[in-house]
């Protein structure tokens, strides 16, 4: 399975910086607009919980939500200025990298993976 910090990192060191943490924003932002009005949209005009404005509104803020560990990871790492660092670590196995970016589409995976990798981090570093 992929490190969702690495994406973010080879992300970085493909195109940049500022292109990425856009990206990120963008995707976090207008997904998360679309999704509120199409929900909305859906509710304003009695449509079902199974119908398809509800379903595609409910899909797309997850889309949001799984955005928002990479947008947190792109600006941690360009703060820190560890993205060509990070990103070597990973360009071995870019191929593999680039074909599950598509992970990204399923509702809320992202995200719990990022919460599942972090917490297993945790578990490793030393307390302090």
């Amino acid at each position: 399975m992929i490190e969702v910090r690495k994406l973010a990192a080879l992300d970085m060191a493909g195109l940049g910086t500022r292109l990425v943490l856009a990206e990120y924003a963008l995707g976090i932002v207008l997904a998360a607009a679309l999704g509120t009005l199409s929900l909305g949209w859906g509710i304003a005009h009695d449509a079902e919980l199974y119908q398809w404005p509800v379903l595609g509104g409910i899909w797309l803020l997850t889309i949001a939500a799984n955005y928002v560990p990479l947008f947190l990871y792109a600006v941690a790492l360009a703060r820190a200025g560890t993205v060509q660092e990070e990103a070597q670590a990973a360009r071995p196995h870019i191929r593999r990298y680039v074909l599950q970016q598509a992970m990204l589409l399923v509702p809320l995976f992202v995200l719990a993976l990022s919460v599942a990798q972090e917490q297993g981090r945790r578990k490793v570093r030393p307390p302090k």
